[in-house]
């Protein structure tokens, strides 16, 4: 019996090649997507760590500053409404620039608005070298004649009648030919006067626009055309001595200035800082000249000291700063919108911008509105003491360093949270420097209304200032830079000279400091005093 059991070895099949690279493809593509899927895990908790972050780091820091007393929503510091039948920017010449849709800023009468427009487009710019108060310069009133002639030919393509006016810059048949021409703003000069009555002034600024970068503000250069108008309408009166018509024309000019002090936008108190420094040419003539009387000076002077150009200095930042701070809020949930506010930067660095938009978390806008905000009243708000009436250059200007440090073009820009600090920040330090100076030039010229005042009453001009204490001035304004007094001297052709330190902080002997070849440009904020001559 044959008990052996036939049976064949088992064997093992050997795997194609084709099927060993299928499996490890498979196996390689599920690890590929296990990572995948880990790293999209990781982002996503980077990006809710990042957002959770970032909104818990400016909510502490908003409840902080807001304990503080501070504003940081635009819409808090808008002026309140006031009714239309009270209000003078709703006067007919100057209603249109605000005549929008509703919910729109888009015009409903462009007629209107293009009337409003063209209203000036016979004014000339300033003859260049024409006269300026702050070098002790009259306007040279033929210069002026020539501008109209070659700014009428550039809108209407013919020439004005030809005059006879002496170059003499004091001549009064260039004076009188001057108001001939400006009696076309007569019109809108007596509705402005008319409407300067009415006990409001609000600009129906569209404060609530989603994008604070479009508000509209056309009224601005309006109101800079009118006292523009007035000052060398003013001037004119003064040089044929018709000093009531010239006090009426300044004081218009001084009340325009008035009607936007409310408005929370920095472009807006400056504006006002320029209005002054036009209306200072007639007010300064008037004076080197003798021609106002003792009522006319108190009524200047009176005028004068209800300016507060280190309230407005504050007020104007801290409105920059609300609107900065709305622009990054606006910033955050239209992120779309940033590559086109990455044109307003000075660097030029687009594609950072494009990135920026694309790629960061939502919480990196609020560390953004952190660090701006941080900047702002760590770099930007110091140096100005409005209660005090003290202004420190040094302060100003070191934070002003240490700011641009900051904001320096790099990639620690991105890191460190500060691309749109950088866009929004930058040039806001030099304004404190502006309202400075006009805050000085207007104490400068009280001081120098009462100086004019003790040479009426007295004949002669005051050996130092404590002279005018109390009878022309209650107490003396000190010098913004120093706090010490304002320096006053007496000249040997018979004027005087009265000045701050200025920015340098240097007494240097009451003299100016100008730009161009030879001094020849304008005046240089930063060197030399800021000076008040009187011839």
């Amino acid at each position: 019996m044959n008990n052996s059991i036939n049976s064949e070895p088992t064997v093992t099949p050997t795997p194609q090649p084709g099927r060993v690279h299928y499996l490890f493809l498979r196996s390689l593509f599920r690890t590929l997507l296990a990572l995948l899927l880990g790293v999209i895990t990781l982002i996503a908790l980077i990006y809710a760590v990042e957002n959770w972050r970032g909104k818990r780091a400016w909510e502490t820091h908003r409840k902080q500053v807001e304990a503080k007393g501070e504003v940081l929503d635009i819409q808090q510091l808008k002026p309140p409404p006031v009714p239309d039948n009270q209000n003078f920017a709703m006067t007919p010449f100057l209603a249109p620039l605000f005549d929008f849709k509703p919910g729109t800023q888009t015009y409903r009468d462009t007629n209107n608005l293009a009337r409003i427009q063209s209203a000036f487009e016979r004014f000339p710019s300033a003859p260049r070298g024409a006269g300026d108060w702050r070098k002790g310069q009259r306007l040279d009133l033929t210069a002026w004649l020539t501008a109209f002639n070659e700014q009428a030919l550039r809108a209407a393509g013919k020439r004005l009648e030809q005059t006879n006016a002496s170059p003499s810059s004091g001549n009064a048949e260039a004076a009188a030919v001057i108001l001939q021409l400006l009696k076309e703003y007569d019109p809108i000069l007596d509705e402005i006067r008319a409407a300067s009555r009415r006990p409001y002034a609000r600009f129906n600024v569209r404060y609530d626009e989603p994008n604070p970068v479009n508000i509209l503000l056309p009224h601005l250069a309006k109101l800079k055309s009118l006292v523009q108008v007035l000052s060398l309408k003013a001037t004119a009166e003064l040089r044929l001595n018709q000093t009531d018509a010239a006090i009426e024309d300044l004081n218009l000019a001084f009340y325009l200035t008035e009607t936007i002090r409310k408005e929370p936008f920095l472009i807006s108190q400056l504006v006002r800082c320029a209005h002054i420094q036009l209306a200072m040419q007639p007010l300064w003539e008037g004076m080197a000249d003798h021609r106002w009387s003792e009522s006319q000076l108190q009524v200047i002077e009176q005028k004068l000291r209800k300016f507060d150009f280190l309230a407005d200095d504050l007020f104007a930042m801290r409105g920059e700063r609300t609107f900065g701070n709305t622009v990054i809020s606006f910033l955050r949930n239209n992120r779309s919108m940033l590559p086109q506010l990455g044109d307003m930067s000075s660097n030029g660095e687009r594609n950072i911008f494009d990135l920026f938009a694309a790629l960061v978390p939502r919480g990196w806008f609020y560390m953004e509105q952190l660090n701006y905000d941080r900047l702002f009243e760590e770099r930007v708000l110091p140096g100005v003491n409005a209660a005090a009436r003290r202004v420190d250059p040094r302060l100003i200007e070191h934070n002003a360093q240490l700011l641009g440090n900051d904001l320096r073009p790099r990639f620690s820009l991105v890191m460190g949270h500060r691309i749109l600090a950088s866009m929004l920040l930058p040039a806001l330090v030099q304004a404190h420097r502006k309202f400075a100076y006009v805050q000085t030039i207007s104490d400068e010229a009280t001081v120098a209304c009462a100086i004019e005042r003790h040479r009426i009453a007295n004949g002669k001009l005051p050996d130092s200032l404590q002279a005018l204490v109390p009878r022309f001035l209650d107490q003396l304004p000190a010098d913004l830079i120093t706090g010490e007094p304002l320096k006053y001297r007496r000249t040997d052709s018979g004027g005087f000279i009265l000045y701050s330190v200025g920015w340098n902080q240097t007494d240097d002997g009451g003299s100016l400091s100008l730009t161009g070849k030879k001094g020849s440009g304008n005046l240089d904020l930063m060197q030399g005093d800021w000076v008040w001559q009187c011839p």
